[in-house]
């Protein structure tokens, strides 16, 4: 029986000696996964301390392939020349140089007219494309206020629209008004340029 009871009390002690180093192991994996969890904690809170990137037309970094592929977009002025056309001599009438040269002024007013009207379709271009980015603002401005639960009890939110609205009203208004102003231009230099019997 004492050789039961020394065989029991050394197997015992062998399997504690072999289990020790798997405890230790444990507990200290138990504090290593407790450490990760304060450090997850610690960096969280870190990043809400952190202020939101707000981004300003200084941030904001526009490519020149999408400047170019919204102007690409711009509808088409009756009457003005293409930026991927290219130009033949029938579509862009001149007088005749015998023409020019019997009515100095007249041609002086020609050119004038031309650069006047080449100034205005570069400008109803660029207006154009603000009005894109106005009516895209709006439309982004427009989702992430009615995606609030109280969007009714945000005045200012709605103030805002308000004022983007009539920003769109106003720059539509000024592409009409530019649209209206190339028609006379051209119509005046069609007439300019017809010969005189």
């Amino acid at each position: 029986m004492s050789r039961s009871i020394l065989f029991r009390t050394r197997l015992g002690v062998m399997l504690s000696l072999a289990l020790l180093p798997a405890a230790r192991a444990q507990s200290q994996d138990s504090d290593s996964v407790a450490e990760a969890a304060r450090r997850a904690r610690e960096q969280k809170k870190a990043k809400a301390n952190k202020p939101a990137k707000v981004i300003t037309d200084d941030t904001f970094e526009v490519k020149k392939e999408d400047v170019q592929s919204a102007t690409a977009e711009v509808p088409k002025v009756p009457g003005a020349p293409s930026a991927n056309a290219p130009t033949t001599s029938g579509a862009n009438p001149t007088p005749a140089p015998n023409a020019n040269a019997a009515n100095p002024s007249g041609a002086a007013k020609d050119e004038r007219l031309k650069k006047e009207l080449a100034d205005l379709q570069e400008r109803l271009k660029t207006a154009l494309t603000d009005l894109d980015l106005l009516r895209r603002e709006n439309r982004l401005d427009s989702d992430t206020f009615y995606s609030k639960p109280d969007y009714g009890s945000d005045a200012a939110g709605k103030q805002k629209l308000e004022d983007q609205k009539q920003r769109i009203a106003d720059k539509q208004q000024e592409v009409e008004n530019m649209k209206a102003k190339i028609a006379d231009l051209e119509k005046s230099l069609g007439s300019s340029s017809s010969p005189q019997p």
